[in-house]
Order: C-alpha cells, then sequence, then structure tokens
C-alpha cells in the first residue's frame, strides 16, 4: 500500500522528471543531445558529490564488494536507454517514439511476473492499459494511423526495454543481502559511467564545444544548468520510490509524467492544450487512483 508520504515523492517525482523533459527540450533544440547529455551528467557529478560530502558518505564509495559489477551494468544501461532513444529517433518519427518508449511499464510487469512472481490481477492489467491510452492523448499521439517503421522502431523498444531493467538491477543493488548500497552511491556510479561514455562518444563524434552559442543564449545555459539540477534530484527520488515500492508500481506512477509535462509545457512555453489532452489527463488520474486502491485491496485480502 501507499502511504501519504510515497504517494507525495511519487507525484513530486513526477512533477521533477516532467521539468527535467522541458528543460531538456529547450538545450536540445539549439545544442547536440551527446553535449546536453555530457553537460547534464557533469553538473549532477558535481552535485552529487556535494550531498555525499555533506552527509558523509564519500567512504562509502570505496565499499564495493560484491556490486561491482552491477554498478558497471547501471551505468552502462543508463547510457544504453539514452543513446537506443535517440537512435530510434533517428530512423523512425517522433510520434511512434512517444508510442513504444512508454511500453518500459509491460517490460516491468513481464519480468515482475516472470522472475519476481508477482500476481497481477485482471484490473491492475485494465488501469495499466487505461493509462497508457491517457498518456497517448495527452502526449496528442495518433494511434489510429500508428505503423510500426522497422528498425528505429526496435531501438525504442530497447530502450524501453533497458530502462525497465535498469529499474531492477538498481533494486538488487539496493536490497543486496551482504553488500546493501545506499541510494546516492548507486546513483553516483549511475551517473559517472553514463557521463564518461558521454565524453567520449562526444570526442569521436569530433564535435565543436557550442561555447558561442551559450555566450549568447543566457536561457541555454540555464536551461543546461537546471536539467541538471532536476537530473540530481531525480536519482533523490526515484531511487528512494524504487526502494520502498515494486518497480512496476513505481513505471506506472511515471506515466503521470507527461501530464506534469504538458500542464509546464501550457504555462512555461505557451504550448496549446486541447480538449483531448485534458480527458487523457483525467484518464491517467483515475485509473492511477484506481491501481493505488487495487493495491490496497490486495493487501487486505492477503491480511483476512
Amino acid at each position: 500500500m501507499i502511504n501519504t508520504r510515497l504517494f507525495s515523492s511519487l507525484l513530486l517525482l513526477n512533477l521533477i522528471w516532467g521539468s527535467y523533459y522541458i528543460a531538456s527540450k529547450i538545450s536540445l533544440q539549439s545544442l547536440s543531445p551527446f553535449f546536453v547529455g555530457l553537460v547534464v551528467r557533469a553538473v549532477t557529478f558535481f552535485l552529487l558529490t556535494v550531498l555525499m560530502i555533506t552527509r558523509k558518505e564519500i567512504r562509502q564509495l570505496f565499499k564495493l564488494k560484491g556490486i561491482v559489477l552491477r554498478l558497471f551494468l547501471i551505468g552502462l544501461l543508463g547510457f544504453s536507454l539514452d543513446i537506443t532513444a535517440f537512435v530510434g529517433l533517428r530512423l523512425s518519427s517522433a510520434a511512434n517514439g512517444a508510442i513504444l518508449l512508454k511500453s518500459d511499464v509491460l517490460f516491468a510487469n513481464l519480468i515482475s511476473i516472470i522472475f519476481l512472481k508477482e500476481r497481477f490481477t485482471l484490473r491492475d492489467w485494465l488501469y495499466t492499459l487505461l493509462i497508457l491510452f491517457g498518456v497517448t492523448l495527452v502526449m496528442n499521439v495518433d494511434l489510429i494511423h500508428f505503423r510500426f517503421q522497422g528498425v528505429g522502431d526496435v531501438f525504442f523498444l530497447l530502450s524501453a526495454f533497458f530502462v525497465a531493467l535498469n529499474a531492477f538491477v538498481i533494486k538488487s543493488v539496493q536490497l543486496d543481502k551482504k553488500n546493501p548500497a545506499s541510494d546516492n552511491v548507486i546513483a553516483f556510479y549511475n551517473n559517472l559511467i553514463t557521463m564518461v561514455i558521454f565524453f567520449f562518444v562526444f570526442l569521436i563524434t569530433r564535435e565543436k564545444f557550442p561555447l558561442q552559442n551559450l555566450r549568447e543564449d543566457i536561457n541555454l545555459s540555464l536551461s543546461l544548468l537546471y536539467a541538471g539540477i532536476m537530473q540530481t534530484l531525480i536519482y533523490v527520488f526515484y531511487y528512494f520510490n524504487l526502494r520502498r515500492l515494486p518497480v512496476w508500481l513505481v513505471k506506472i506512477s511515471l506515466l503521470l509524467m507527461p501530464v506534469f509535462a504538458t500542464i509546464i509545457s501550457f504555462f512555461i512555453l505557451g504550448e496549446s492544450l486541447n480538449p483531448l489532452q485534458i480527458v487523457g489527463m483525467i484518464v491517467v488520474l483515475t485509473s492511477t487512483a484506481g491501481i493505488i486502491v487495487e493495491q490496497k485491496r490486495k493487501k487486505e485480502l492477503k491480511v483476512s
């Protein structure tokens, strides 16, 4: 069951992730994804280091017995989910990406059923599908004309799978029986490994450092800085919820993020908001509430 504290943290996580999406969108309009990825991860690296020094957790970075390989895998998956989504966008359409990248929820459900032996009721699946349908309305996705477009869409599905798989690997390190790592340690190595890979890719592509763009547009620099701050907060709140809730439930709750991103875009970027998007928001919110009620019902049945 989700208590008030967890529910509040999930809502805050969605708000943070939604604003991160908007900041990244602004940055990517003028800068390459590799440069944006590198700078955002560099800002996050600095902030996570300050956070760990403040909380006196630096020594924990060297207590990695039994979890080194999984920490590396987390960072590798973190980069892989970004790069496969980027390749998908190059080879397919953004509309297809908007649909297929949300399939991480279905992958999380299947992994939970196959490997963790989670039991899903018909209502769980119904609410999940309703939330996904509501999200497509919020994102103005045309399901009627959706067509699978080959290799690019395979990369979108790969990205979604990597997102789901990474959550389970993160949780396994959090709850390791012999050496459970703190959330900040996992976040630090996740971000560090991803940042290093972005750095080498940036060098390989021989892209120029866009210093002039940053000098001429202060808003561009601020959007990068803000994205780095939000990425740091995503680590904090995402890992907080992963430690305490089933992965599939966290993934479903994150489908609220497009709702927050759309509302933020409406007020800050002046983007339009049509009636179908409003209907989609209502469907997402009511179905999410249904999921929470269903979890409470199942818990009460177990107790009785």
